[in-house]
Parts: C-alpha cells; structure tokens; sequence
C-alpha cells in the first residue's frame, strides 16, 4: 500500500467532500483505463496529480469524479479571483464561503495571489 502524503490525503478528502458543490467544469480525459488488476483510484489520481500520468485503475468513475473537480475547483479560483478583483465578490464573503466548503488555506491563498492578474 502505498504512503499518502498528510497535504495529499487532505486534499484528496476535500475534493471528495466538495464533489457536488464544484461538479459543473474541467476535462475529463479520455484515455482512462479500467483494469480489475490495476491501482485505486486514489493511487491514480496522486500520479495524475503529480505526475500528469493516467495508469490503469480499478476505479475509473472514481479518478474521471476527482479530475473533474480539481478542474472545476481551478475555474472555480479563477472565477473568485476575477470577482475579487473587480469588488462583485468581498472578502467577508469569500471568507464565509471557504468556511462553509472547509477550504484548505491553499485554496484561499490561491484566489488571494491570483486575484492581482485582474485588476483594472
């Protein structure tokens, strides 16, 4: 079995967690492989998280769900960022809104830097 990360493990446990707030965006690939002898989905989605590799997995629903929400939770900091920005979206809220999800602070972080890209 292999060793997950503590960054890894919390990350992975909250895209679970937010999988029908952030269902609506990002690519799934169309290479994905099932194989009753291949790895979980979990292990998968680490090598394609850290990697870009897609290996055979038993879990194909699994790892297209955890693609899709990382690409969805992307759009997702670029949309806040841009209504950061521009002042549609405060901070108050935003705030309220990372609580109610359990964001993890890169979350935050992420819409917080990339934010600057869209001032006017």
């Amino acid at each position: 079995m292999p060793k997950y990360s503590a960054n890894f493990n919390r990350d992975f446990n909250w895209y679970l967690s937010v999988r029908n707030f952030f269902d609506f965006s990002g690519a799934i690939p169309d290479k994905i492989v099932f194989d009753k002898s291949g790895i979980t989905g979990k292990q998968a989605f680490l090598k394609y998280d850290s990697e870009g590799k897609l290996l055979p997995t038993k879990h194909p629903t699994m790892l297209a769900k955890l693609i899709l929400l990382k690409g969805g939770v992307n759009l997702h900091i670029k949309m806040y960022a841009e209504d950061r920005a521009s002042g549609l979206f405060g901070l108050i809220e935003f705030r309220a809104l990372c609580i109610k999800l359990k964001a993890p602070y890169w979350f935050r972080l992420a819409v917080e830097n990339q934010k600057g890209k869209y001032y006017k």
